[in-house]
This record gives C-alpha cells, sequence and structure tokens, in this order.
C-alpha cells in the first residue's frame, strides 16, 4: 500500500485526500512541478519530517476516509 519510494504525484493520485497530510506539515508538494518525481523519502528529509511518522499519518488519514 503506502511506502517511502512512492512520488508525490503516485500518492495524490490515487488517494487525492492525501492532501491534508502535506498541507499539515506546510510542504508546498502539492502542485509542485517536480511531484512526479519527488518521492515520500524526499518529502520527509526536505521537511524534517521522521519518515514513519509521515507514513503513519498518511495511513491514518486513508483508515479514516475508509471509515466515512
Amino acid at each position: 500500500m503506502i511506502h517511502i519510494q512512492l512520488t508525490v504525484e503516485e500518492v495524490l493520485k490515487r488517494w487525492p485526500t492525501i492532501y491534508s497530510v502535506f498541507m499539515l506539515h506546510k510542504t508546498q508538494c502539492p502542485g509542485c512541478f517536480i511531484q512526479h518525481f519527488c518521492t515520500l523519502k524526499d518529502v520527509a528529509e526536505t521537511y524534517q519530517i521522521p519518515p514513519q511518522e509521515l507514513i503513519l499519518e498518511i495511513e491514518s488519514v486513508l483508515t479514516e476516509k475508509s471509515r466515512e
């Protein structure tokens, strides 16, 4: 499912609600012209977010959305 090597573009195409996680961390990822190259690992490193925390937050949003 979610793994650190997925690109921002892949994640947003498959799960658009993940947008909220990027906004929570004040990233510029949604709409960025390199989102098709940038992985979740890159995002974690660039914005100094622990990678496991980023994955857990994404999974939490997906779990919450699936309950609706």
